[in-house]
């Protein structure tokens, strides 16, 4: 059995008045290989990502002067409004593979990667009725299992049947109209068939 753990820690902040910078990015992950005999293996990990910053901004309001709800006016800079910028991203990633080799010539595998991202940003004119940007991957979900079969039908040939599955998904944003008409998703399931010829 193996084991393997990692951890970084990262911190920065400017934190005075008219700037109220802070950032961090916190990365912690596990991992294990486990292989009782010949027969059997499986590694399995997990990694946990946060990564968060805010600071205050100044920029163009969609109406000239015209400042929206708890937006005020830029210190000095007339025409323009001041707003905090927050931007948050956590990420989970899982994965496992799993080998059995139940008789000599044959050997199964089954697996998986697995990533499920949530995260927000300041949507820069609040009084847009559509955001200049949607959230895209930061509201995310990345799906790949997979399985197959290798059979060594006779000495240094081995035939491969592998299948797997590829799954994105984005979370629509609430006010943008592209989301009905494009939703930002996509699937597809691919299945190799090969022969190797070693020597």
């Amino acid at each position: 059995m193996n084991l393997n753990g990692s951890v970084t820690i990262w911190e920065g902040r400017n934190n005075v008045f008219r700037t109220n910078d802070l950032q961090h990015n916190r990365a912690y992950g596990i991992s294990a290989l486990i292989q009782p005999n010949e027969k059997y293996a499986m590694e399995i990990g997990y990694d946990y990502n946060d990564v968060f910053s805010q600071i205050l901004i100044c920029y163009i309001s969609v109406a000239a002067g015209q400042n929206g709800p708890g937006i005020q006016a830029c210190p000095n800079v007339p025409g323009l409004v001041q707003q905090l910028s927050t931007y948050t991203n956590k990420s989970h990633y899982g994965f496992f593979d799993f080998t059995v080799s139940p008789v000599r010539r044959l050997t199964a595998r089954v697996g998986a990667n697995l990533t499920g991202t949530s995260g927000t940003q300041l949507r820069l004119d609040p009084q847009a009725l559509i955001p200049n940007q949607v959230t895209g991957p930061l509201n995310s979900k990345w799906l790949h299992p997979f399985g197959g079969l290798d059979y060594q039908f006779a000495k240094s040939w081995t035939g491969r049947a592998y299948w797997d599955y590829y799954g994105y998904h984005e979370d629509p944003t609430a006010g943008a109209v592209q989301d009905i008409f494009a939703a930002r998703n996509f699937r597809g399931n691919l299945v190799t068939l090969s022969v190797r010829y070693a020597f």
